[in-house]
């Protein structure tokens, strides 16, 4: 059968439309995964996305627009998962539903995606899914817990063709260990790619849809813009794009400001002040039109000092924060290994650069009143409050917004872009380029919140929560510095002392991680595992390991292996030592990959200790590991497969499950950057 409708052409294997048809519809028949190719072009389409720190929600946004644009007369709309009550109402027959979730902790689902997730793999009672059109696009990392890469994406995608769903394109995964955005770039194409296809085959083209909305649509021509023609490709130069009149606003002598010819016009009114306001909370508690998620609150910060003695500009530093007066809940409700997620605000520097390269007023407001729904950033701001607090000018431009600057299709995203880390401020500069302002907040990036391990337990400082951090600087390959957005933010957050009522705020909320957690049962022996900033929820357990033994209870055995850059780096030493002179910790080594003589990894100690390892998991134990890079989880988890297999005389797959039932069953529990 394959001879009759197979082809041979210059090389490559060609399948005649016959050819498709038939494995099409005969691909469970040949172990291949089956692909449904009835897609109405008029069908609905329903980005349906589950996200933990925002990256699904950004993607899923991406999509749309760029189905909006192609095909303006489809119905599409983008849902999270968490916005429907019923988990079956997200499933619709009709519509050609396009899932995308990411990965969190241990191959767990998404905080937000949970209860869908849960629902739809353990539910026996599920309906029938005949009918339902659909596709996946998960989000994870090689870089960490390789067995559970992309596992959420992957099961979703199974369990739904279980349930007589029809998948109409592969599964998309995104590596966030390489170059996520590439991979959703690629993919993307390939479901646009279906999708005109499909029109084709139904005998419209996404070019005659635009086209019919195009001679549908009542043309109304405002006086006050100037009149270009928007068919072009957009040149992204002054003389070239459309202006519209802007009086008190545009910085151009005729009071003309560039337009966007694909994004809807903001409506922009005069400043009323020059004053950039360092939060977006009203004096009284939250803007109900914040950018922030619910429940953030403003901390004071009461210090902000060196953790290391010599640390240098990479060194470590701790900071302590309360809750502001306005709060009426002044216990701060946390437990150790819980997060507080910080909302950085982008440097001024950077800011500035931007705004010197726009045509209008950098203290003009974003009206609240008219504005186009699809704008995706809080209104009532100042252009300049905006760009400082809800677009992130530290990260990669997307694809697509790539393109536009670049002025051509055809860029190596991950080597033009993502490898040498050239922001958007790098991209206008080097290629001279002019934005409008609807280009520009239409298509960056928004500034997503930044997750800390709480460094303190709640038993000790209900009050207050202290937190390290490191200062992120570094030289990209094309010889560019960076800093970290956030750690940059956090450290000119300064404090005056107690002589002074003044004090630095943080927009912040707490993240509880219910999964990371000392043992209920007291006598469960632990094992920590820590390198650098690492050592922040270790601490955390450690200080509420001693709050115990003060109180009088009696705990299991603990061991702490700790792993710093050099000695210079090392930093919680009182509080450990607290830790062993109390009774709450038996022993720690301590090793430093550099400036020290006897320079070895923490990987390395775990190997010599490992028929301890080995002992203390066959006896029940529980372990803790922490670092602040995901490349560190992975170290160890290959150490640990190797000590089962020389101590438990286990083989490598044996090995493998033996690893995977711990952290199944929480024996393991990790936080890694």
């Amino acid at each position: 059968m394959f001879r009759a409708i197979l082809q041979q052409s210059s090389g490559r294997l060609v399948l005649p439309s016959l050819g498709c048809q038939y494995l099409r519809q005969n691909f469970s028949h040949f172990g291949f995964v089956r692909f449904s190719t009835s897609i109405a072009q008029s069908q609905p389409i329903r980005i349906l996305y589950a996200s933990q720190t925002g990256t699904a929600k950004l993607f899923a946004y991406q999509l749309s627009e760029e189905l909006s644009d192609h095909y303006p007369n489809r119905d599409i709309s983008v849902k999270g998962w968490h916005e429907i009550n019923n988990p079956a109402e997200l499933l619709t027959t009709g519509s050609l539903n396009v899932f995308m979730t990411s990965v969190a902790g241990v191959g767990e689902p998404p905080d937000n995606g949970k209860k869908f997730y849960s629902w739809i793999m353990n539910n026996e009672n599920n309906p029938s899914l005949n009918g339902l059109d659909y596709c996946v696009f998960g989000l994870g990392s090689t870089a960490g817990h390789l067995p559970y890469y992309n596992v959420i994406g992957k099961n979703l995608d199974k369990r739904l063709e279980e349930l007589g769903a029809s998948r109409v394109l592969e599964i998309g995964l995104g590596d966030d260990g390489d170059c996520i955005e590439d991979d959703f770039d690629n993919w993307s194409a390939k479901f646009m790619d279906f999708l005109e296809d499909a029109s084709d085959a139904g005998g419209t083209s996404k070019a005659d849809e635009i086209s019919a909305a195009q001679d549908e649509a009542q043309v109304v021509v405002a006086p006050d813009v100037t009149q270009v023609d928007t068919s072009k490709p957009t040149t992204m130069q002054e003389g070239d794009s459309p202006r519209v009149k802007c009086p008190g606003v545009a910085l151009a002598d005729d009071e003309t400001r560039m337009i966007s010819s694909k994004y809807p016009t903001l409506n922009l009114i005069p400043r009323e002040t020059d004053i950039v306001r360092h939060h977006l909370f009203k004096e009284n508690g939250i803007n109900p039109n914040s950018f922030y998620d619910k429940g953030t609150l403003k901390f004071d910060v009461i210090s902000n000092n060196h953790a290391e003695i010599d640390g240098g500009e990479s060194g470590m530093n701790e900071m302590e924060v309360m809750l502001s007066e306005y709060s009426s809940n002044k216990m701060c409700n946390y437990e150790a290994g819980d997060h507080l997620v910080i909302y950085p605000v982008n440097s001024q520097c950077v800011v500035e650069a931007l705004l010197d390269n726009l045509d209008v007023d950098r203290h003009a407001i974003i009206s609240v009143e008219e504005q186009p729904e699809s704008y995706p950033f809080p209104t009532g701001l100042t252009v300049y409050e905006t760009l400082s607090h809800c677009a992130d000018l530290g990260a990669l431009v997307s694809p697509n917004f790539a393109r536009m600057i670049l002025q051509r299709k055809d860029i190596d995203y991950k080597a033009e872009i993502a490898h040498p880390r050239r922001t958007l401020i790098d991209l206008l500069f080097q290629h001279q380029r002019k934005l409008s302002l609807e280009d520009l907040l239409f298509q960056i990036a928004p500034m997503k919140p930044r997750y800390y391990s709480i460094a303190s337990s709640s038993v000790k400082h209900p009050t207050r929560i202290r937190l390290l951090y490191r200062k992120i600087k570094y030289v990209t390959s094309l010889g560019f510095l960076r800093e970290g957005v956030c750690t940059s933010y956090l450290s000119y957050k300064g404090d005056l002392g107690n002589q002074d009522t003044r004090k630095a705020h943080l927009a912040a909320y707490i993240n509880r991680n219910s999964e990371f957690r000392l043992p209920k049962e007291g006598h469960v022996p632990i094992l920590m595992i820590a390198v650098g900033c690492g050592v922040s929820p270790i601490r955390a357990l450690l200080e509420e390991r001693v709050a115990l033994v003060e109180s009088g209870k009696r705990l299991g055995s603990a061991r702490l292996f700790l792993g710093f850059r050099t000695p210079d780096d090392e930093v919680f030493k009182a509080p450990v030592e607290e830790a062993i002179k109390i009774g709450a910790l038996d022993d720690v080594s301590v090793t430093f990959a550099s400036g020290d003589k006897d320079k070895r990894l923490v990987t390395d100690v775990l190997l010599d200790e490992g028929k301890y390892v080995w002992n203390h998991f066959e006896s029940g134990g529980v372990a803790f590991v922490c670092g602040g890079a995901r490349s560190f989880g992975a170290a160890v988890e290959n150490v640990l497969l190797e000590i089962f297999q020389l101590h438990g005389s286990l083989d490598y797959s044996d090995s493998e499950q033996y690893l995977r039932r711990l952290m199944n069953e929480k024996k393991i529990m990790d936080e890694l950057g």
